[in-house]
């Protein structure tokens, strides 16, 4: 299954730059959509929105699912990184600063942060583009309603 593969590569840091690479075919659909709608391509042909409306539907599935990964796997390494900040500090008899720890295990995370602050900006575009589907959807059945049979 893919979302396994993709969870494995976020498991270890020298193949986080490959879950990009996995989620490349869905982000090239949200990007080719994303132009077709502005371009009203699909906007001015019913049959051509459901269709679109299917896949970004799909894709918004699995780019919803790659980013709940992403927002797990990050926020658990930020706090392993917090509390292992925290336990070093106090082991060695100093002062805690929960401040500086948590600058430190943000910035520990940061490519973690990156992947994940991408997968978001694809979901909410996805997200996007199937709200203006279904209304472009919406429009002509109401126009097809409307006319004189």
């Amino acid at each position: 299954m893919r979302i396994l593969e993709i969870e494995k590569l976020f498991q270890d840091e020298t193949t986080l730059g490959q879950i990009m690479e996995e989620c490349k075919e869905d982000i090239e659909l949200v990007d080719y959509y994303a132009n077709q709608i502005l371009k009203s391509t699909v906007a001015n042909n019913p049959e051509e929105a459901k269709k679109a409306l299917l896949v970004v539907t799909g894709v918004y599935s699995n780019l919803t699912t790659v980013l709940s990964i992403a927002e797990s796997e990050k926020k658990n390494r930020q706090e392993r990184e917090y509390n292992r900040l925290r336990i070093e500090i106090e082991n060695a008899g100093s002062k805690f600063v929960s401040a500086q720890a948590d600058k430190q295990s943000s910035a520990f995370v940061g490519d973690y942060r990156r992947i994940r602050n991408l997968i978001e900006g694809y979901v909410k575009a996805a997200e996007k583009q199937i709200s203006s589907l279904q209304s472009v959807l919406k429009y002509e059945s109401t126009k097809y309603n409307a006319e004189p049979k």
